[in-house]
């Protein structure tokens, strides 16, 4: 037994050696490989879809910043994701959300102020300029960084008309033509359409739709030159005060009167949206020209090349075509990007910033990794054939299989050094659609950068009359369209702004004013 329990004991110690030369959990790590490992981030990015990081892009950018990068699952509902983040303060070392997302994590203090950080920052500091200005605080603090900024006159909302139904009613020199449709035009294709094909493939046939998961109201706020407030004197009110407000109601009402309005319009959600799209059952819808471009690729698939939704400039009754306002664009950006106060490696976060806002992170994020993707040819930047061919087709499809454009940080709208497009998936070879929508749309840019983070405060009183504003809205807005005469609407829209009134638009009104003319005068200065 001494003998048994001797071997059990001498057994039991090797095992224990073993294990702690394994790397067991509590064994200390030698210094040398400690100093090898390298540091990590851990990012948050709205736009994930979640995907993981580590495309050849991402390993990419991690092995020339030497920074390990995480990016956290964004889930299904990044929206929804990032408020529970925000909400339980379980959020990363860096994150990129949407601008008007970054103001309640500033005005919490999560917010690192990347001022003081600025000398070790030379590739922002060269790449965003005077930019840097319009992102400040008034007190001069730097929170957040834009993506996609700077100013991009291309094209972005409008009229978007299936090529080869409208071909056949109105002839081909018309549909190529760049001249605007007038609403009595439109009307009048809709209903022409609806007479020649009431069914498709033994469904119904769709007029004219839209989508609430997609940006589809700035689209018909153009054709009337509605903006993101009504601006008179310098002095801001709801954009439902604009004269051209009710007028433009009307127009969707009278559409959804005489059955050229899809019904379902109020419950579509996205992928209801796209399988009516790609149905071959829709005569038009107002978006985007990018929001559909897989379902103009799989409608080319199916019914050939000439079955694609093209961009069409409409005006509104009485609006002339200077007067359109289709072209809004925030120079600021899309998103914000910003280090959070639990980031635990500062000078890791610094590197990989100031690597992503250089031409070469840039560079390396939207054309590739030279010698794969992309190669000189003549001195000049040239994509893949392959590559080249993918983003004609299919972009979506093309970022899924490249990796390339999927991770888009501090983005700079415009063309580098070599006068080469940073965006070269969509300016070095435009698609016919994106081609068709900047030469017809030419003119309607505008900058939103003026307009935007003018509400409230977060916990103020005024914040709390904008949210019950915007519900009475939200509520309200759909109502309008839905109503079943002139009459009904028009009462409908004196009581949305009685009701908005009770709520302190007034009030909440006066503070858009003060923080706008308080920007302006700081953008002066």
């Amino acid at each position: 037994m001494k003998k048994y329990l001797a071997i059990t004991i001498l057994f039991i110690f090797l095992l224990a050696a073993g294990a702690g030369g394994c790397g067991a959990p509590g064994r200390t790590m030698p210094e040398k490989e400690a100093q090898e490992q390298p540091p990590e981030l851990v990012l948050f990015d709205k736009n994930s879809e979640r995907h993981s990081f580590d495309d050849p892009i991402a390993r990419e950018i991690m092995r020339r910043t030497g920074v390990s990068i995480r990016v956290m699952d964004s889930t299904d509902d990044p929206g929804k994701r990032e408020k529970l983040m925000f909400t339980y303060q379980d959020y990363p070392d860096l994150i990129k959300v949407e601008l008007g997302a970054i103001t309640k994590y500033r005005d919490a203090g999560y917010l690192v102020d990347l001022n003081p950080y600025l000398p070790q920052l030379p590739a922002v500091t060269e790449m965003y300029g005077d930019m840097l200005s319009r992102m400040r605080d008034q007190d001069g603090s730097l929170y957040y960084l834009g993506n996609w900024y700077g100013k991009d006159p291309d094209a972005i909302f409008g009229f978007q008309i299936r090529y080869d139904y409208l071909t056949e009613l109105v002839g081909r020199e018309r549909a190529d033509s760049d001249e605007p449709f007038t609403q009595t035009e439109f009307v009048e294709l809709l209903r022409a359409f609806s007479q020649k094909y009431p069914e498709i493939d033994g469904e119904p046939s769709i007029p004219f739709t839209t989508c609430l998961d997609i940006a589809c109201q700035p689209a018909i706020q153009g054709m009337y030159g509605i903006k993101k407030y009504y601006e008179q004197d310098g002095q801001l009110s709801h954009p439902a005060r604009d004269p051209n407000y009710l007028q433009m109601i009307a127009f969707e009402n009278s559409l959804y009167r005489e059955g050229l309005l899809d019904k379902e319009w109020v419950v579509n959600r996205r992928s209801l949206y796209q399988d009516k799209l790609t149905s071959g059952r829709v005569f038009a819808t107002a978006c985007a020209y990018w929001d559909i471009a897989s379902e103009n690729a799989a409608l080319r698939a199916r019914y050939g090349d000439e079955a694609f939704f093209a961009c069409y400039k409409v005006l509104g009754e009485g609006v002339d075509a200077s007067q359109t306002s289709y072209g809004g664009r925030n120079s600021i950006g899309w998103d914000a990007i910003a280090v959070t106060d639990h980031c635990a490696d500062m000078e890791a976060a610094l590197k990989v910033i100031n690597f992503l806002a250089s031409e070469e992170g840039q560079y390396l994020m939207l054309w590739g990794i030279q010698g794969q993707d992309w190669d000189f040819v003549d001195n000049v930047r040239t994509p893949s054939p392959e590559n080249l061919a993918l983003f004609t087709q299919d972009i979506t499809q093309a970022v899924q299989k490249t990796g390339i454009r999927r991770w888009l940080w501090f983005i700079k709208n415009g063309n580098g050094s070599d006068g080469s497009p940073y965006d070269m998936m969509t300016k070095y070879n435009p698609t016919p659609e994106a081609s068709l929508a900047n030469r017809r749309m030419a003119g309607d840019y505008w900058d939103e950068s003026q307009y935007m983070e003018l509400d409230p405060p977060e916990g103020s009183e005024e914040s709390l009359m904008l949210y019950h504003i915007d519900s009475i809205y939200e509520k309200t807005y759909p109502r309008m369209i839905n109503a079943d005469s002139p009459k009904t609407l028009t009462e409908l829209y004196h009581k949305l702004i009685r009701d908005m009134e009770m709520e302190g638009l007034s009030r909440v009104e006066a503070l858009w004013t003060r923080n706008y003319q308080q920007r302006m005068k700081q953008w002066r200065d």
